[in-house]
């Protein structure tokens, strides 16, 4: 197989953009499967022009990876005893870790639904016993995330798949700076906010941002990219919310979520679809039913929803909600702690539907304003 004029375009848009890597830095490419092998290639090829290091890992873990790779994390969750499920080899994982400068992550997915009928509460467990590890990369700040074309993504998303892969380089190879310059002005108005409120379709919340810092994504970790996110002060959220975009969690589809907070805390929680894996997913930990992400998708080369967060999170007029674990930095990190960060959308392109930052509208039926 031969990496195409895109895939190499996408490759220098990590390595040049994303990551700024210079000559003699180590890279860890780690890939899910052989689906994004032409990507995997071109990043490859590239890295060495530029004198770069890169090692290909093919599994770091199924939950870091966020890979299923071929029906192994089936088999694993399927067949492991309690021991073999709790047992991290950390000294394993964290050497890669701790060797790479930077990470580029390409995932694919054939099955999205490859664990539905793995019981919840087994992922959880495993995930909790991962976290400090995958925390451990994701505080090095030097990341980058795709999701590469596969016929399943294309059928979750109810596309044709050649569709599909023209939607993924139109998405992914935007103009970054542009978008920059665009982001940094909103980003600017969050840092400068005290209370937001968001209003819409069964909706009324609100929650305090004093003292927190925005940060606008534009194609540093995620590709697509296309977001300004920052953390609500943990016990401030107040209000409900109802999110009418379906999203995949731990194999399973959930849709129609209705959230009620107090004092910060999720205190009811319904799903049209997907009741009981919502309650398992909020049981996680103490941490789960708190929100440690808030931001605004700004991507209007993303128009309708697939299926898969890292494109839906991004949809431009869009907003999201985290629940579970804040990031740690100082710019768009808090200080909620848990196993799960589980980004949930919701559509704002339709009347009535609006963001508020200190009584301003800074998104109004689905266009930002700032």
């Amino acid at each position: 197989m031969i990496p195409t004029d895109k895939d190499f375009q996408l490759a220098r848009v990590f390595l040049n953009h994303s990551l700024k890597l210079k000559p003699k830095q180590k890279l860890l490419i780690t890939t899910s499967d052989s689906g994004a092998f032409n990507l995997v290639k071109a990043v490859y090829i590239e890295a060495l022009k530029q004198g770069v290091y890169p090692l290909i890992d093919t599994q770091i873990d199924f939950q870091i990876n966020r890979s299923h790779m071929n029906g192994f994390a089936y088999q694993f969750y399927q067949l492991a005893n309690d021991w073999q499920l709790k047992y991290i080899p950390k000294q394993v994982l964290e050497a890669k870790i701790d060797w790479a400068d930077a990470f580029i992550r390409i995932a694919t997915l054939d099955n999205s639904r490859e664990l539905s009928q793995i019981p919840t509460e087994k992922i959880s467990l495993r995930q909790q016993k991962l976290r400090p590890i995958f925390d451990k990369m994701i505080d090095k700040g030097r990341w980058v995330l795709t999701y590469y074309p596969t016929p399943a993504m294309a059928q979750d998303a109810g596309v044709a798949f050649d569709w599909l892969v023209d939607f993924y380089y139109q998405a992914c190879l935007t103009d970054y700076a542009r978008m920059e310059k665009k982001l940094k002005r909103l980003e600017k108005l969050l840092d400068q906010g005290n209370k937001i409120q968001i209003r819409g379709e069964n909706t009324n919340l609100t929650f305090s941002i004093k003292g927190r810092l925005a940060q606008a994504a534009y194609g540093e970790a995620n590709i697509p990219d296309g977001e300004v996110f920052l953390a609500p002060l943990e016990k401030t959220v107040e209000g409900r919310i109802y999110f009418d975009m379906p999203t995949m969690y731990m194999g399973n589809q959930i849709e129609g979520i209705y959230l009620e907070f107090k004092a910060g805390q999720v205190i009811k929680a319904k799903a049209k679809t997907g009741q009981k894996e919502l309650e398992k997913i909020l049981d996680t930990d103490q941490g789960a039913k708190y929100v440690g992400e808030f931001a605004i998708g700004a991507n209007y080369n993303i128009k309708q929803a697939m299926k898969n967060t890292l494109f839906d999170e991004k949809i431009g007029g869009t907003i999201h909600l985290a629940l579970g674990r804040a990031y740690s930095q100082k710019r768009g990190g808090g200080a909620n702690k848990s196993a799960i960060h589980w980004d949930i959308v919701k559509d704002m392109r339709f009347p009535n539907h609006q963001v508020l930052v200190d009584n301003q509208v800074i998104l109004n039926n689905g266009q930002i304003l700032a």
